[in-house]
């Protein structure tokens, strides 16, 4: 048989390859390219690893082989062996994506959280690897190690972040800002698992974390935030628009007063109510309007002059009811007081 160098021709995107020819003639060699790393096997059995370089296959180069050869017909006998190279080099092509119900502590509703990211692996230890991952195949790919990786990484991610909204009484529409923070732990929770595989896990990214528009759950939420904001506007708008309906009556009040230079509106005026002086000016009118009618009864005067004189007042008691300054009984009241005197 003839000698042989032995590469890897492995395609783009490989982890592991193991090579088509397992009958090795002693002067053969074995190329290992930098990155990469080769491991021989028999009969299932690792016998050595090799590191990058160029690896003569002949008693005594490569350690474990003395064995082998000695079990080898001839000096120029085939020995049978298995040779597998190894992609030494970090890779960052894994991204995940994952669905998550996390429990809302401030409602009580369980949400849905849409999760997506990527980590990066290389392989740490490719005797582990071969054994734990690859077994049997013949090759191995990073979309294999993804999809072998993808319910470890999905429980992890699950239960590392659900166990931060409890701990941290956390909410769920705020804790994306949290990403950093999290990414971390879960790299940390993720790193003991991807050692049994022989593999290290060099970094680990959560990229988006978002409560999932479209679920019934958050759209209860949605509504009642934006049902408890309503009520929060007409409540705030309802105290303003009461505050200004009494500033607004206060002054017509005042302004019908002074219209009149004669009786409320220069005792008003006297008694120094202004705009300022709020619902004082109220309790002050009502002062008045007893005083100014009261004043009106005692005074005598004829049917024709005491008649326009009780017309007048009949007219300021009005337009003071109107303006909310007195009641309906007040105004009853003092119309009928008014009334007896004609």
């Amino acid at each position: 048989m003839a000698i042989q160098t032995l590469t890897c021709q492995a395609p783009v995107g490989f982890l592991t390859w193991k090579h088509p020819e397992d009958h090795i003639t002693l002067g053969s060699q074995i190329i290992v390219n930098e990155s990469q790393e080769a491991v021989l096997f028999e009969n299932g059995q690792l016998i050595t690893t090799l590191q990058p370089g160029r690896h003569l296959v002949e008693s005594g180069n490569i350690p474990g082989l003395e064995g082998i050869i000695s079990r080898a017909f001839g000096g120029n006998s085939p020995i049978v062996v298995q040779v597998w190279f190894f992609n030494k080099a970090a890779s960052f092509d894994y991204k995940w994506g994952a669905q998550i119900q996390v429990r809302d502590n401030t409602h009580g509703l369980l949400v849905p959280l849409g999760a997506r990211g990527s980590y990066a692996l290389r392989i740490a230890d490719p005797g582990s690897f071969i054994l734990q991952m690859v077994g049997v195949n013949t090759s191995f790919t990073t979309d294999e190690v993804r999809s072998n990786l993808r319910p470890v990484v999905e429980r992890n991610l699950k239960d590392y972040i659900a166990e931060e909204v409890t701990k941290k009484n956390a909410d769920v529409f705020t804790i994306a800002s949290e990403l950093r923070e999290i990414s971390e732990g879960i790299k940390q929770t993720l790193g003991g698992e991807a050692r049994r595989f022989g593999l290290e896990l060099i970094d680990f990214y959560v990229q988006a974390l978002d409560v999932v528009g479209d679920d019934p759950a958050f759209q209860a939420i949605k509504e009642g935030l934006a049902q408890a904001a309503t009520l929060r506007v007409r409540a705030a708008a309802a105290a303003d628009v009461g505050s200004f309906y009494q500033m607004e009556r206060s002054l017509d009040a005042l302004n019908l007063a002074a219209a009149n230079e004669g009786g409320a509106a220069g005792a008003l005026l006297a008694g120094g109510l202004g705009v300022g002086l709020g619902l004082g000016a109220g309790q002050q009118m009502g002062q008045v309007i007893n005083k100014s009618t009261n004043m009106g009864a005692q005074s005598p005067g004829s049917s024709s002059g005491g008649g326009e004189d009780i017309a007048s007042k009949l007219q300021k008691l009005k337009g003071l009811l109107d303006s909310g300054l007195i009641s309906q009984e007040d105004y009853d009241n003092k119309k009928n007081k008014l009334l007896e005197e004609l």
